[in-house]
């Protein structure tokens, strides 16, 4: 049986869990794959600016929900994670995609314009979702 007022819980989906490879250096799966990203040397500058973006999102985020005022129901809470982790494994997707095809590759580079095209697009989305994350109109 569950409380009153507590309904909104029943038969939510299992949220998506972050690989084993996401759960270090940092507690922040987010941030996480940042570093992998922009440590792997397989991406150019346009992709590590996009990258840091995605991380100072998700930051802004946090920051948001840590000091809204009035604090955040734990509904609201929820929500805003469960699209964050929705957007973290689109983007998490889409980098194990591109490094495979980078070293399928071996490097060259013309044939990984649609796998980058396809990263870019997927941390741009994640960001932007992030963004939309830390409206009071959202969810």
């Amino acid at each position: 049986m569950t409380p009153e007022g507590w309904e909104w819980l029943k038969g939510q989906p299992q949220a998506w869990e972050a690989p084993p490879v996401l759960q270090s250096p940092t507690a922040s799966a987010h941030l996480n794959l940042g570093v992998q990203m922009i440590g792997s040397n397989i991406i150019g500058n346009d992709l590590v600016e996009l990258v840091a973006e995605y991380m100072a999102a998700h930051a802004r985020l946090e920051l948001w929900m840590g000091g809204h005022e009035p604090p955040l129901t734990m509904r609201q809470q929820l929500e805003r994670g469960r699209a964050g982790s929705d957007v973290l494994r689109l983007a998490y997707e889409a980098w194990v995609e591109y490094e495979a095809a980078h070293r399928a590759a071996g490097g060259r580079l013309t044939q990984l314009r649609d796998r980058r095209e396809a990263l870019k697009a997927a941390v741009q989305d994640a960001t932007e979702v992030l963004v939309r994350l830390t409206s009071d109109e959202v969810v």
